[in-house]
């Protein structure tokens, strides 16, 4: 969801005498997450995800908090943090700790190149919450690096790894609500950032 007033709109949502539960949830729930993405038992729960910050959202989000002023500075700091909420609000404590934009994106930038931050990122993603998800993340990024691909794409490059479509067609889906894939019209490409950290931890 793109903005808080979604998030609070779904939280007071429903109707009259009907109970509403909201479980806030993470990747160390992979049964739960598997039975809502696939439909595989009856629900009527629907999975409301949180999305990362894209360009727009990042410049509301500066303004909120009134740092990062200028395009140049909002660019790199996209650049630097994908977006993930993690990372963005790292930036924010580094701001609100050196009262230096220019400064926070430098030390962005070096904490990019530290093996156990990029590591603790990657992780705080959910892309290695088990060995079958990490697996069809790595085959994803064998096969497509930087390259766009569409969603069936992908599918096929995790089956071809694992050798099970139907697993392979669950695990892209969860990639997919990770947010691992940056849109480009109706094709992806995975998260630069994430995939750097990956690749920088082997």
């Amino acid at each position: 969801m793109g903005k808080p007033s979604v998030y609070k709109q779904e939280l007071t949502g429903g109707r009259p005498r009907e109970r509403r539960v909201v479980i806030v949830t993470d990747p160390a729930q992979l049964t739960l997450w598997r039975s809502l993405l696939t439909g595989t038992e009856p629900t009527s729960a629907a999975p409301v995800v949180l999305r990362r910050h894209d360009h727009r959202s990042l410049r509301g989000w500066a303004q909120r908090i009134n740092m990062f002023h200028t395009e140049d500075r909002l660019d790199r700091l996209y650049e630097l943090t994908g977006g993930w909420p993690l990372l963005v609000d790292r930036a924010h404590r580094l701001h609100e700790g050196l009262g230096d934009p220019d400064e926070v994106l430098r030390r962005l930038a070096d904490l990019r190149a530290d093996r156990a931050q990029d590591r603790a990122f990657a992780e705080a993603t959910g892309v290695y919450a088990d060995q079958p998800l990490a697996a069809g993340y790595r085959a994803l990024t064998d096969e497509f690096k930087g390259d766009l691909f569409d969603l069936e794409g992908a599918v096929t490059a995790v089956a071809l790894k694992i050798d099970d479509e139907d697993e392979a067609r669950w695990i892209a889906g969860f990639l997919d609500v990770l947010q691992v894939f940056d849109r480009e019209d109706t094709q992806l490409r995975l998260e630069p950032v994430l995939r750097e950290s990956v690749a920088l931890n082997g």
